[in-house]
């Protein structure tokens, strides 16, 4: 009697050791990564090896390049064994959720893998399993079709094999190639010189708008090498003039006209290499407002050097004039 008590008390710490087991992982999937009916299975035998195994390389869209078996079904491998050395812990259970891949007869290693890679492990059943890389390979029963995944990343543990025996990841998107920035050369335009009773000669738009140059630029006598450095809220301020396809010329010799591509994506109009700009605070034809803002902004002459006023010009002590 008293020994029957100890086998019902050995076989209950058993069952107790075998749910604990279970409640822990280990073996993937949302929990366990196996249907709870093989779960429930503990002691249900892998298949016996097959007369044949055969390894290939198959593409996937989303993980490259990935090991398959002779049908095409997904080979996995598991984070929980070793590789060096080589060593399986699914065993029970979790070789049911994740049946090892068992060496044949033959193993068949197709174009696409290195056969050195290629190996075998002895697993506690006696049985061996094939590796690659050192690492025992799987596949997985919720797979029911050449081409299913479903194991990748199973439990954080379980995943896909690339053709050297590493895991198989997700490949990052390529970012996409900037297009280069074109030239915004589209509609017309024209430069001018009027005469100002204080600037003297100056240089204004089609509409009259005076035009003025930066003293914070830089200037180059290389075509198309000169920098504007006037963006953001100084742009807004002072409005650059872009270069367009139709330009009209009067009184300015177009020699002197160039034009650079500025930071913001727009090809500005330089004058003399300097950049030419309008002033926001000058509202209609003739307003000279920006003249000696900041000691730095100064109406242009036909060679963009700075028109020399006659009065006191104005200085409010920022660039921007506001």
């Amino acid at each position: 009697m008293g020994s029957r008590r100890g086998a019902v008390s050995v076989a209950a710490t058993v069952a107790a050791a075998g749910t604990l087991l279970a409640a822990c992982g280990g073996y993937g999937g949302g929990g366990d990564g196996y249907d709870n009916a093989s779960a429930q299975d503990g002691a249900k035998k892998p298949a016996a090896a097959p007369q044949n195994t055969a390894l290939a390389v198959a593409a996937n869209s989303r993980l490259g390049n990935i090991v398959v078996d002779g049908e095409g079904r997904t080979l996995y491998r598991f984070d929980e064994d070793t590789a060096s050395p080589s060593s399986s812990n699914c065993e029970n259970a979790c070789a049911t959720a994740w049946p090892p891949v068992f060496v044949g007869e033959k193993i068949a290693v197709r174009k696409g893998l290195d056969s050195s890679l290629v190996g075998k492990v002895k697993r506690a059943d006696g049985s061996f399993q094939v590796t690659l890389g050192g690492w025992p390979l799987y596949r997985f029963a919720k797979d029911t079709k050449a081409g299913d995944t479903k194991g990748q990343g199973v439990s954080g543990t379980w995943f896909v094999s690339a053709p050297t025996g590493k895991k198989a990841t997700v490949a990052a998107a390529k970012p996409a190639k900037k297009k280069p920035a074109t030239p915004r050369w589209t509609g017309k335009n024209t430069i001018k010189v009027v005469d100002d009773d204080q600037l003297s000669k100056i240089v204004v738009n089609g509409a009259g708008r005076t035009l003025y140059r930066f003293d914070k630029d830089t200037r180059s006598a290389t075509p198309g090498k000169s920098k504007s450095n006037c963006l953001g809220a100084c742009a807004k301020a002072w409005p650059p003039v872009k270069f367009t396809a139709s330009l009209k010329l009067q009184g300015v010799d177009r020699k002197l006209i160039g034009n650079i591509m500025r930071a913001d994506g727009i090809c500005q109009l330089t004058l003399g290499g300097w950049p030419l700009y309008t002033y926001a605070k000058d509202t209609k034809a003739g307003d000279t407002k920006g003249q000696g803002v900041g000691g730095t902004w100064f109406a242009s002459t036909a060679t963009g050097k700075k028109a020399q006023a006659d009065a006191e010009t104005e200085d409010t002590g920022d660039d921007y004039g506001y």
